[in-house]
């Protein structure tokens, strides 16, 4: 049986250094990837193109469907969407994240 959401979708979180007052010392930042959402993607193979938020045209390489639930996903955030096995079917930056009525999309 062939699940609606069959990869999950995971974004790059990044947290900034900071100052240790007690040591002088500052701590480094990390980056992890974090899960958000269960996810299923379609590449775009006909040269599809979106309008960004910033009035820009891009023809965009993949659109990735995700439950209505789905947490907003900042623009330009670094995600990749990976299979049940952990292989990274696609990995690249959010050009425009839009909730519809069914589900939300995002396009990388």
């Amino acid at each position: 049986m062939v699940g609606q959401y069959p990869y999950t979708l995971k974004v790059l979180k990044k947290t900034e250094s900071v100052y240790d007052e007690e040591t002088g010392n500052f701590i480094p930042g990390s980056e992890k990837w974090i899960c958000v959402s269960q996810c299923r993607d379609e590449g775009n193979g006909g040269g599809g193109k979106i309008v960004t938020s910033d009035s820009e045209s891009y023809v965009y390489g993949a659109v990735i469907y995700v439950p209505k639930s789905c947490p907003n996903i900042d623009l330009g955030a670094k995600i990749k969407v990976v299979d049940i096995d952990g292989n990274v079917r696609l990995l690249g930056d959010n050009k425009l994240f839009k909730k519809e009525q069914m589900h939300a999309r995002l396009w990388l």
